[in-house]
């Protein structure tokens, strides 16, 4: 029976944009590549300045980026699953967050013809072209604060997708409004396609780090409760988050699924405010700057299947790491997404 052809390969109308206002700014020529089978990026796109010099990049695509820990967390993730330096493709970005990329070492490309781009130590700059319309009619529902909470849910549970839309809305904690946009979003910008009876991710590798990566500035800083310093950096072992509606997330829960990490921070997760017995027992006082963060929980509190019950899903751990930027904390996360978060 002779082998099926792949579909053609139709590139992100982004993507298109941005590579053909990047040619027509500088005069280099640009052409958008299928990506391998399986690979976690978009597309890539072969740079050819003259004949003898050429270069490509993977396309790691945002929809929208307006933070600059938007940009540390992608950073922080690129090498997890790409070993070749990627190009940041997004529909604007402003001249503070080219400079930022440039200090990052991150090559990037928007659809107004902005740029920094680094090859063979040449650097290309432009910046300070205005948002096309094209770029402004991006819409952004997903990554909406209560966005956030219904893409966190599907990851969490991959057969949420095709449970309806009530289903989706209680497990986010959103209301079915939210939950019917927020879906709807999803699947206009392909994250998420109906195949005959039922819906599944395109890339849910590709949504989980365009979620980590907005995770810090876009759920995570609107989470956090207070911060404490304890006068024992051990206290969090002698106690059952459990009992009091909590779970430890980062580098405690990191800890203990993977054994490789010495907690420096003590996250926890709950439901309501921290127990007044643990401040007492374990002498925690306020500080900005302490390393016991209390946040509350994004979603209602869940048990995942065969993992210790104290521990949120490795999806928030996962995140929770990546935002540190420690060098060990993703290390870890690599391990806790080969172990915990491949399929």
């Amino acid at each position: 029976m002779p082998r099926k052809s792949p579909p053609p390969f139709v590139p992100d109308p982004t993507v298109q944009a941005a590579a053909a206002a990047f040619s027509a700014a500088t005069g280099v020529s640009t052409r958008i590549l299928r990506p391998p089978h399986r690979a976690h990026y978009a597309a890539k796109i072969q740079f050819q300045a003259s004949p003898d010099r050429t270069w490509s990049r993977p396309v790691l695509l945002m929809d929208n980026v307006d933070r600059f820990a938007t940009l540390a967390a992608l950073k922080s993730t690129a090498h997890i699953h790409a070993d070749d330096p990627f190009v940041l493709v997004a529909p604007y970005l402003s001249p503070n967050l080219l400079r930022h990329c440039r200090e990052l070492g991150l090559d990037a490309l928007d659809m107004s013809g902005n740029a920094v781009m680094q090859s063979d130590g040449n650097l290309i700059m432009i910046s300070g072209e205005k948002r096309t319309g094209m770029a402004s009619r991006i819409k952004d529902r997903a990554w909406t604060t209560k966005g956030m909470k219904v893409v966190l849910a599907l990851l969490c549970d991959r057969l949420l997708i095709n449970a309806g839309q009530r289903p989706i809305a209680q497990r986010a904690g959103v209301s079915l409004g939210t939950a019917q946009s927020t879906f709807r979003d999803l699947l206009e910008r392909g994250d998420i396609v109906q195949r005959k009876d039922s819906y599944v991710f395109t890339d849910a590798a590709r949504l989980l780090d365009e979620w980590a990566a907005l995770y810090p500035s876009r759920l995570r800083n609107q989470l956090l409760v207070n911060r404490y310093r304890a006068e024992d950096p051990a206290w969090w072992r002698s106690i059952d988050p459990t009992s009091e509606q909590c779970q430890f997330g980062g580098e405690v829960a990191a800890a203990l699924l993977t054994g490789y990490l010495k907690p420096a921070t003590v996250t926890l997760y709950c439901e309501q405010a921290i127990p007044r017995k643990w401040l007492i027992d374990a002498r925690l006082r306020l500080d900005p700057d302490g390393e016991v963060e209390v946040l509350n929980m994004p979603i209602p509190l869940a048990r995942t299947p065969n993992l210790p019950p104290s521990v949120m899903h490795p999806v928030l751990i996962y995140a929770d790491l990546i935002a540190t930027g420690d060098s060990r904390n993703i290390e870890t996360a690599r391990m806790l997404r080969e172990q915990y978060l491949s399929t």
